[in-house]
């Protein structure tokens, strides 16, 4: 790949939030000027290694014929591994003004959640799982968090904001989230599974969405105020609503369903083959503020998210980790994010401030 110009690092330098070289130093990530001048020439070589298809030997080298820094591969590791706080730091800083946006109407904000594993370069290295929150009006990341993979798919984890609606698939339906989510002001449209969370009715009956759905046509909708069970804290209030798929695409539910089982080893449950005929949701939004078919049209837009993970892993490779070392993975993957948030800070500049993206910055006075 070719190496930005001087002129051009100073525009990714105007992009970074405040106080950045301060942290570097207070996460450890640069402690003293040696191979690499001072946090800005730290950071240059991180994101370098993080968009260069080759590995440490190869970036060392293009480093060394750039004038970024002369280094060994060995040295470039150990930067790589201790950087990663600072690069989640960095991360979150760039998320921050996108949570910040004015809201949709209804004083809503439209918030898609959920998560992708990144593999390392054998079958047997450590995975991690990236949770991921794509702002629907911006088409923008406004929140991740890497973790190992055993770290579970959670609305719990998200920070939240009065307004907020949180879009989630079937994993998200918990009822730690959903509790966090309503202690929070936000509201939930989440998919189920027809072994969804324990539910009741107004009248204190059980709820399973799979026994009420069964009747529904082709193109009718239908809702069920319920009440999501919380262990040791109040109930979630809120609506189930669900409709029948076209013919087409429910036979390829079904059979999608059932080769999930026969990979189990397992005869599909009944059940399991009818619900898939069905998009069944819940919600706490008010029908008041958004009526059934507009929860379902809204619920569409989460496939968003996935077009966003598709961006990450063919234009940025984020899905080829190259390192086994679990320290410097983590700090190649931060780097990466880094990267794809610079991105879309300079198209978000470019669309709204001003057609290059950046600000004008006066040069000094000359002193002559």
């Amino acid at each position: 790949m070719s190496e930005p110009s001087d002129s051009e690092w100073s525009i990714v330098l105007g992009l970074l939030p405040r106080g950045w070289e301060e942290a570097a130093r207070q996460h450890g990530a640069f402690s003293r000027a040696r191979y690499t001048a001072d946090p800005a020439s730290l950071l240059r070589l991180l994101l370098f290694h993080a968009v260069n298809d080759g590995g440490l030997r190869e970036t060392v080298t293009q480093a060394r014929a750039a004038g970024i820094a002369t280094m060994s591969p060995v040295a470039l590791l150990k930067r790589v591994r201790r950087s990663g706080d600072w690069l989640a730091w960095l991360g979150a800083e760039l998320c921050r003004p996108l949570r910040e946006e004015p809201r949709v109407p209804q004083g809503l904000r439209l918030r898609v959640v959920d998560s992708t594993t990144v593999q390392g370069p054998a079958a047997t290295t450590t995975g991690w799982r990236l949770h991921f929150v794509l702002d629907l009006l911006t088409l923008s990341c406004d929140w991740y968090e890497l973790t190992d993979r055993f770290v579970g798919e959670s609305l719990a984890r998200v920070p939240v904001q009065p307004g907020d609606v949180l879009l989630g698939d079937r994993n998200y339906l918990r009822t730690e989230g959903a509790r966090a989510v309503g202690d929070a002001g936000g509201h939930l449209l989440v998919r189920l599974r027809w072994t969804h969370p324990t539910m009741h009715t107004a009248q204190g009956d059980v709820f399973r969405v799979v026994e009420h759905v069964a009747g529904l046509a082709v193109g009718e909708v239908h809702s069920w105020p319920t009440h999501l069970r919380v262990p040791a804290t109040s109930p979630v209030s809120g609506r189930v609503i669900a409709t029948r798929l076209p013919a087409p695409l429910a036979e390829r539910a079904v059979r999608k369903a059932t080769r999930a089982s026969a990979k189990k080893g397992k005869h599909p449950d009944p059940r399991s083959l009818l619900a898939a005929q069905f998009v069944m949701v819940f919600t706490t939004l008010p029908a008041t503020q958004l009526d059934d078919r507009s929860v379902l049209e809204l619920y569409r837009y989460r496939w968003q998210v996935e077009l966003a993970f598709k961006r990450l892993k063919q234009l940025l490779a984020i899905g080829h980790l190259p390192h086994k070392d679990p320290r410097c993975a983590r700090g190649w993957i931060l780097a990466k994010l880094v990267v794809a948030l610079l991105l879309e800070t300079l198209y978000r500049n470019a669309t709204t401030f001003s057609p290059w993206g950046f600000r004008l910055v006066a040069p000094p006075p000359s002193s002559s």
